[in-house]
């Protein structure tokens, strides 16, 4: 029945059946008054395509994966509207999984992916070298892979779409040199290739501005505001106290403003603090804090198109990187006076 209707439908309008299957299934080498007349007539007849039966054909679910560390952070709620806007108005529908920054359930994830057939996999990956052997299977069946905001799995040949991370720990450091603070500490991440870029940026920092990089002000933290909270006490009991922090990302962060002010002192007087993502509200807290921002929205949607170009090529095309640009937003936590914003890009 649905071969009888496309061909009417093709009939009808005077293009080929091929042509009415590609404006059905949202392929982007259709001109758009074309797929405008074929969806008209689609409408009017009241036809309904048979996603199963046309899955069958194509090889094809029209699903995409989507595995991020952590469901709750802002940082990742835009990145997937980002990934949404686009894969909507390209008919997929998306699968969201959450990994908690946890290698072992990211692995369960990507199983269950991997057994609704998903045509492609969008990844925040949350281990350094755990899972390579499970991507390289998906990538070897035929699944298409772009990573996300982490550059880990060098080995795994796909498309990715990140930030400049020691750009970002150079901004943010320089910036708190620049405040005239000469005492800089660094809660750092895990050990993961992103996490690890931004403490270079941030010895590159003080090294540029002459200052000596310190080992012991340099606190393995995490990504979580309870991870920022520990290793801010921890550097606030050191002999030498330091006047400034640059946080992996904004989470540890405000967890590092919170154990300031729980030891009785004040940010920015006694402790100036900046952070990393830019996540939502960080500019209504009780000291709006100072963060390296980039674009989300714009990250996911460069994700989606980098799939699903993939996905109309056949996978045939050379893998991309795209590198969207950090810059700095500058608010009281630093040091600047409560109220004043300026943007930078160093």
């Amino acid at each position: 029945m649905a071969s009888t209707t496309m061909k009417r439908i093709a009939e009808d309008l005077g293009v080929s059946v091929t042509t009415v299957s590609k404006v059905l299934n949202n392929r982007a080498d259709i001109g758009e008054t074309t797929r405008a007349r074929v969806l008209a007539r689609v409408a009017e007849l009241g036809y309904q395509p048979n996603a199963v039966a046309r899955s069958l054909t194509l090889r094809r679910t029209r699903t995409l994966g989507i595995v991020i560390p952590d469901l709750m952070h802002s940082f990742f709620v835009e990145v997937i509207a980002g990934l949404e806007a686009v894969t909507h108005t390209r008919g997929y529908g998306l699968l969201l999984c959450n990994s908690d920054e946890d290698p072992h359930k990211e692995r369960a994830e990507l199983q269950l992916l991997a057994q609704r057939q998903v045509d492609g996999v969008v990844l925040a990956s949350a281990g350094a070298s755990a899972n390579s052997d499970l991507l390289h299977r998906l990538t070897a069946a035929g699944v298409c892979l772009v990573m996300i905001d982490r550059d880990d799995h060098p080995d795994i040949l796909c498309d990715r779409v990140i930030t400049d991370d020691e750009e970002v720990g150079r901004l943010a450091t320089s910036h708190l040199v620049a405040q005239g603070r000469r005492a800089v500490a660094h809660i750092a991440g895990p050990s993961i290739v992103h996490a690890r870029r931004r403490a270079d940026g941030y010895r590159r920092a003080l090294v540029d501005a002459g200052l000596r990089v310190r080992a012991d002000w340099i606190i393995r933290g995490g990504f979580r505001e309870s991870d920022g909270y520990r290793a801010m006490t921890r550097l606030l009991s050191s002999k030498k106290r330091p006047d400034a922090v640059f946080a992996v990302n904004d989470p540890a962060a405000i967890g590092a403003l919170k154990a300031v002010w729980d030891a009785g002192l004040r940010v920015p007087e006694d402790v100036a603090i900046a952070g990393a993502g830019d996540i939502a509200h960080g500019d209504l807290l009780r000291v709006s804090l100072t963060t390296v921002t980039w674009a989300r929205r714009d990250l996911g949607k460069r994700a989606a198109e980098l799939l699903l170009d993939r996905l109309d090529a056949d996978g045939a095309n050379r893998h991309r990187r795209v590198v969207i640009p950090p810059r700095l937003v500058v608010r009281a936590s630093s040091g600047v006076s409560a109220g004043t914003e300026a943007l930078s890009s160093g």
